[in-house]
């Protein structure tokens, strides 16, 4: 279980980056499940959000990025740890966010199912903006 769980995190996490280092999410939005957690800390997405609440909101998340032409670069997690349905990934980021430079340590934590994001949490170090 802890292998599958894994693996369709790695997924998760590998178009989440695509997303961000090219603005294209879609990818990654096909793999969230019509119901999902959404936890963010910060900003217009600021909160948790449950059920389809939580799809919709990732979704604007990603979508905004894209239309404000953030772009980062999602390093290869230097720190990755599983259980039996979360996956953190630590990492290091850089690149353009809010229109300035940004250097970053984040922390994402995907919860999966039967190969679907069900849950987003994201952790981050300074934002710089």
């Amino acid at each position: 279980m802890i292998n599958s769980t894994a693996t369709t995190a790695r997924k998760g996490f590998d178009l989440f980056a695509y997303g961000w280092q090219t603005g294209d999410f879609e990818s990654y939005i096909a793999m969230l499940a019509d119901e999902m957690i959404f936890w963010f800390p910060m900003g217009t997405h600021r909160g948790k959000f449950m059920g389809v609440a939580g799809r919709q909101e990732m979704i604007a998340k990603c979508r905004d990025h894209t239309a404000a032409g953030d772009r980062l670069t999602l390093h290869e997690p230097h720190y990755v740890l599983t259980d039996g349905t979360s996956t953190l990934f630590e990492f290091d980021s850089d690149g353009l966010y809010g229109g300035q430079p940004y250097q970053g340590h984040n922390a994402i934590a995907l919860q999966v199912q039967d190969d679907k994001i069900i849950g987003f949490r994201e952790y981050f170090g300074d934002l710089g903006v």
